[in-house]
């Protein structure tokens, strides 16, 4: 081997394993930042990628995840600059930048533009996170036809997202639609039932079977129906109405309450399931014959006091007393 051969092989070594320690390098901070910003150390963790940016400042990765934590820290100016550069160098962690930019606009109050945004994404990428931040997004705009199209195309995507359910019921709520608000809310709390946000929701699933009904002597029941558009479920508006204003009657005095929200639970799933021949679309597709299914799989009660669990004691005592009808329904959900 000549002498000029034999510099140019070292001279490739070297670079080799300048380049393997320089990936190395970026690899360990990147690791480090990951593990600061879940710590909720979000400024130590984009100090550190700081680090690994000025190795390597055309990573998309590490301008994304800088973009992500000043996000976390509630710093929206610097988390758009740096999702808009992932956005510009168009190589790896493109979808990720188009959201953590279309978010960090929204929460400047920028939401034109970050709607426009996302809508450009939309045109490149056909994922459920997209469509659930611009649902979110149209939501808060007050366009909430361009909300309800996203939390559909959200829900197709991945009808496990619990958020995209949750997200459909607030818009549902928006166009006042009682059922439709009450359906993907039942799916939030089987997916999610027992966080911080599930007991509020919860709640607001109990509020809806109350409205309209009021007791204002011991004899003396009120039933209001809401009206909506929503003509396919009028029949189900009305029922669920009469079904929470039987609960007062003597045949189920000494029921508990959970004991009441089951059975309410299965008429109303019952009357959907009848209604569903007459009718077709998202909502008798994907819901109705979900709920409809489990009640005839008489799973309906196990299924109420689950999405109950943010209640507590009386919940988890009733399981624990019924593990083989618990036991049951989680089979079948797991099918």
């Amino acid at each position: 081997m000549t002498k000029t051969k034999f510099l140019i092989v070292i001279s490739l070594m070297f670079i080799s394993n300048f380049t393997f320690g320089q990936h190395q390098e970026i690899e360990d901070l990147v690791s480090k930042g990951i593990e600061l910003h879940d710590k909720g150390e979000y400024k130590k963790a984009i100090e550190t990628y700081q680090k690994a940016l000025r190795i390597d400042p055309d990573s998309g990765l590490i301008n994304y995840e800088i973009a992500f934590s000043y996000l976390s820290d509630k710093d929206y100016k610097n988390a758009e600059i740096y999702s808009k550069k992932v956005i510009d160098l168009q190589n790896d962690h493109l979808l990720l930048g188009y959201i953590t930019y279309g978010n960090a606009l929204d929460m400047q109050g920028k939401t034109e533009e970050a709607i426009k945004s996302y809508e450009k994404a939309m045109k490149d990428f056909d994922h459920y996170l997209l469509y659930y931040n611009h649902a979110i997004t149209c939501l808060n705009s007050g366009d909430t036809d361009k909300a309800y199209d996203s939390a559909l195309k959200a829900i197709i995507n991945n009808s496990a997202h619990a958020s995209s359910h949750l997200i459909l019921s607030k818009i549902m709520e928006k166009k006042g639609s009682r059922i439709k608000a009450m359906l993907p809310l039942y799916f939030f709390l089987l997916i999610e039932p027992n966080s911080n946000r599930s007991g509020i929701e919860y709640e607001s699933l109990r509020k809806y079977i109350d409205h309209g009904v009021s007791q204002t002597l011991e004899n003396n029941i009120n039933i209001v129906v809401p009206m909506n558009n929503d003509a396919d479920f009028g029949a189900a508006e009305m029922m669920i109405s009469l079904s929470k204003a039987s609960n007062s009657l003597e045949d189920n005095k000494g029921k508990s309450d959970l004991e009441l929200f089951s059975e309410n639970n299965e008429r109303l799933f019952k009357i959907l399931g009848e209604l569903k021949k007459d009718n077709s679309g998202f909502w008798w597709d994907l819901y109705v014959p979900f709920f409809y299914d489990m009640t005839n799989e008489n799973l309906t009660k196990p299924f109420s006091y689950y999405i109950s669990l943010s209640k507590g004691e009386e919940v988890t005592k009733w399981i624990d007393e019924n593990n083989i009808e618990f036991e049951k329904f989680s089979n079948w959900i797991a099918k």
